[in-house]
């Protein structure tokens, strides 16, 4: 079919023939369209085609006017955003459109949307808005390329699983027919996989990677990777704490661990949001050049266990990162157009003072696996805790610019810092609820006796200690109690003084505590009259209470200071005649009873006659 911008003079010549006999019939009945389809049969193109020529080579003028609505759309805007909304709804993960335009416009009129479009059209309105799934896909997003301003200024680091396991001792490749995506239970039965790290530096392109036999990421592999490519290792050049650390969501979200250490040394860490993997692209693409320029060599030249395999990979990326590999070009293109050597680029560290900081002891660094928050409370402006680095007690003192902020006693949440000399990081919240952090230096001045040397002698200095938020808030409580201005120290003083509080109110009268009481009227109340057996019961109970009885010791005392020579036999006498104690009003008559009894004892010696 020939192009409508190169036709040859005799299709031109044909279409001008076409257009006077069009002209010649009438608009109605039919002829012209079958003329038209003719001449589309007879050059194999479509009628729109023909219509298409007839204008722009042969100056057909059809005499339609143009509608008072052409390049406007009859259909709602709101009813294009649904449309575009429920198909973008239908991509899958993996990228794959499953929701037709079709189906979107009928759940946008079974919804009550007016759809009054063809879905050709609707779809030339999506594509024009740029409301279109292929627009709206992730891959078309447009990103913002960004640059590290030094070696070690952003790490990328990505655990990714390897295509070699061991099985029974022996070292397999996944072969693609037996571990496709779609089969992988076979790869389930392999427990101990062998789990890929790749670490990428932003700036110059290095990468190192480590291998690690495990069942699946977790953060104690995470923990030793980072401890190895940090630090410095034979035939490796770069090395060292970056600024940045960018991974993500999955490991940041299940090393906890890991998190604090990166916080503990001051290296920030970010995790890409979900789907976003192109924000570390730098690492992705290193785990690719990892797979097909050192794991695609295995299969030639297995090794036996994961120790080997990491040795060889050491070697590998000795080799790569200084483009050392024969046959093999491994430098990295950059907007610049040149090639440059890795190694190279991160050498250039050397003229960036302060980019190469040295990673901690392993050992310090061990101590934030532990999972542990610990805690200190604050005596006399002072803590002590056991930081990592030094292996022993070391004191720090709150400075006094945060005093208002804390109070004896309160606890701090700490945690030590490995790049500032047995730093710490305090933590705690403040009297309007609001977090502080506090970085606090350890102590280092001390007397021969192992005092403080910010401690005030006895009898040579006087220091005020520094007020605390309790005591700014104690301050607040004198003022309102004695009047403003008022010391806690006076405050003090006038509470020992019995001085009564408050006088500042009420213009001079002081407050109001008690005698504005019983001034208040009350309700009356309709009782019910008293009971007269209760009553008389309560009569008799206030009787016998009125009647004092006395313990039998009691009441021999006083016969005795009546005169009455007591002896056991009256003794058990008194006890006979009054078993539950003697009634003081009967005293009196026990005396003369009493008396006449031993009387006659003393003188007869026997019974009376």
């Amino acid at each position: 079919m020939p192009k409508a911008a190169a036709l040859a003079p005799d299709v031109i010549a044909a279409l001008t023939t076409l257009r006077d006999r069009l002209a010649a019939l009438p608009p109605k009945g039919g002829e012209r369209g079958r003329l038209v389809r003719e001449f589309a049969a007879l050059h194999g193109c479509a009628p729109q085609t023909v219509h298409a020529w007839l204008k722009r080579h042969a100056g057909r003028d059809t005499g339609r006017k143009k509608r008072a609505d052409a390049g406007r759309t009859v259909i709602a805007e709101s009813t294009l955003d649904f449309i575009a909304g429920s198909m973008k709804l239908g991509v899958r993960g993996s990228g794959q459109h499953i929701k037709p335009l079709a189906v979107a416009m009928n759940i946008a009129d079974a919804s009550g949307l007016e759809v009054n479009l063809s879905a050709s059209r609707i779809g030339t309105l999506l594509r024009q808005r740029r409301l279109d799934v292929a627009r709206q896909d992730e891959s078309a997003r447009n990103h913002i390329r960004m640059r590290s301003l030094f070696p070690n200024h952003v790490h990328q680091v990505d655990p990714s699983l390897c295509v070699v396991y061991y099985l029974h001792g022996r070292m397999c490749v996944m072969e693609e027919a037996e571990f496709n995506k779609n089969k992988l239970d076979a790869y389930a039965k392999v427990k101990m996989k062998v789990w890929r790290y790749v670490r990428y530096d932003h700036a110059s392109g290095a990468i190192d990677v480590r291998y690690y036999l495990s069942e699946g990421e977790n953060q104690r592999v995470l923990f030793d990777f980072l401890c190895h490519t940090w630090s410095r290792q034979p035939g490796r050049l770069s090395y060292g704490l970056p600024k940045m650390l960018l991974w993500d969501k999955g490991s940041a979200n299940t090393s906890h661990g890991v998190r604090r250490m990166l916080d503990a040394m001051g290296v920030q860490h970010e995790a890409h949001a979900r789907h976003h993997a192109w924000v570390k692209g730098g690492v992705e693409n290193a785990n690719r050049l990892v797979e097909i320029h050192f794991e695609s060599r295995l299969r030639d030249e297995p090794v036996d266990n994961v120790e080997a395999l990491n040795a060889s990979a050491a070697a590998w990326a000795r080799d790569y990162n200084a483009n050392a590999l024969k046959f093999i070009d491994s430098r990295i293109v950059r907007d610049d157009g040149e090639r440059h050597v890795r190694d190279d680029l991160w050498a250039l560290i050397a003229h960036h003072d302060g980019a190469l900081v040295e990673m901690p002891g392993r050992e310090a660094c061990a101590w934030f696996m532990t999972g542990k928050q610990e805690t200190r409370t604050v005596r006399d402006g002072r803590i002590t805790f056991a930081h990592p680095q030094s292996g022993k007690s070391e004191l720090y003192i709150m400075p006094n610019d945060l005093a208002r902020y804390w109070h004896n006693g309160q606890q701090l949440q700490v945690e030590p810092m490995l790049l500032a000399d047995c730093a710490l990081r305090v933590s705690f919240e403040q009297p309007d609820g609001k977090p502080l952090t506090a970085q606090l230096a350890p102590e280092r001045e001390f007397d021969a006796f192992g005092r403080s040397l910010q401690s005030a002698v006895i009898g040579e200095e006087r220091r005020s200690a520094p007020h605390t938020a309790a005591q700014i808030a104690g301050r607040r409580i004198a003022e309102a109690t004695y009047g403003q201005g008022t010391t806690l120290d006076q405050a003090e003083e006038m509470k020992a003084r019995n001085v009564r509080p408050f006088q500042h109110l009420n213009d001079g009268k002081g407050a109001v505590a008690h005698s504005h009481l019983g001034r208040n009227d009350l309700p009356t109340r309709l009782l019910p009259a008293p009971s007269e057996a209760r009553t008389a019961e309560l009569d008799a109970l206030r009787l016998q209470a009125a009647v004092r009885v006395l313990p039998h010791f009691e009441a021999a005392q006083a016969l005795v200071a009546r005169g009455v020579a007591m002896s056991g036999e009256l003794l058990a006498t008194l006890k006979s005649l009054h078993p539950d104690g003697v009634p003081e009003a009967e005293l009196d008559d026990l005396q003369r009873r009493l008396t006449v009894r031993a009387g006659l004892r003393v003188v007869g010696g026997g019974d009376p006659a």
